[in-house]
């Protein structure tokens, strides 16, 4: 039986991916713990390129699909139908993990054999300050609970998990490093609003796996993610669909009516950020999405 899949959904970052190959190859953990590497691409990776990750990978097994519709949530669902692991481990393409992610994972689930998710930290995303922690406190980002959502259902309150020592409960895994038991996520639904870049798919998911059981963090389990914006949609289509796809989303967290009134509140937050930091296309888009919505 192979234990885990590790599923890393790419387009077009060769040099990126390369490095997260690396890292895995690198990882403190024998071949004998049946672990599948399996590459979805949405863009044109070479032969050559496969043909050294193949050997690079040479303590895992190693696949490759590769997909004709774009769209990282579309992604998503393909490693679900390919994986052949009990738990599948979902990579972005330009993260690097510390030399015992593995290792730490699969030892996390087998002492918490009830959990339906697990997930790490990001040691890159940016600590907030006692000012911006009020701001997004008081635009609602932040819940000021390190495991739950905010009222308009993002975030933010990740930023607080790089100081936390202990494994803790959350119902949002973070999307460049989060895994599941394969069982809970084989009927995650088409969501015709996640298409491209997807942005707030991780959320989603995280919140349908959360209704079959619990989900935890352990701060042990630890990426650098660099966010490269090669293939990345342009700033100005990402805060449009920010801002239209936590609007979309309202429905899948239960929102009674009073929320649509608040993300408004939120919105103003996000528009006026952007006129603080004077990044106009930015705030185009927060404004184009706010139209159509």
């Amino acid at each position: 039986m192979t234990r885990l899949t590790i599923s890393i959904c790419t387009r077009n970052r060769e040099n990126d991916l390369e490095k997260c190959l690396y890292s895995l190859s690198n990882q403190d953990i024998s071949a004998t713990n049946s672990i599948e590497v399996l590459i979805v691409d949405d863009g044109e990776l070479t032969i050559d390129f496969l043909n050294i990750s193949k050997k690079l990978l040479d303590k895992f097994e190693f696949n490759y699909y590769k997909k004709i519709q774009a769209g990282l949530y579309l992604s998503r669902i393909k490693s679900v139908e390919l994986a052949k692991g009990a738990v599948i481990l979902f990579l972005d393409d330009d993260v690097v993990l510390e030399k015992d992610y593995l290792k730490i994972l699969l030892d996390t689930y087998e002492h918490n054999k009830d959990i339906v998710g697990l997930g790490g930290i990001d040691m890159l995303l940016p600590k907030y300050s006692f000012l911006r922690d009020i701001y997004t406190t008081l635009f609602l980002y932040n819940s000021q609970n390190i495991g739950k959502l905010s009222l308009t259902g993002l975030n933010s309150s990740m930023n607080r998990w790089q100081s936390q020592k202990n494994i803790f409960e959350s119902e949002y895994l973070y999307g460049c490093n989060m895994s599941f038991r394969k069982d809970i996520i084989t009927k995650l639904p088409s969501i015709e609003f996640f298409n491209n870049y997807s942005l707030g798919e991780d959320l989603f998911i995280s919140l349908f796996a959360n209704k079959y059981g619990k989900i935890l963090v352990n701060p042990k389990l630890k990426v650098e993610h660099f966010q490269t914006p090669i293939s990345r949609d342009k700033v100005e289509n990402v805060s449009k669909m920010k801002v239209i796809n936590h609007y979309k989303m309202l429905p899948y967290l239960n929102s009674s009516k009073v929320k649509y009134i608040f993300i408004y509140w939120t919105y103003t937050g996000m528009v006026l950020a952007s006129l603080l930091k004077f990044n106009l296309k930015e705030l185009k888009g927060y404004i184009n999405g706010i139209k159509l919505i």
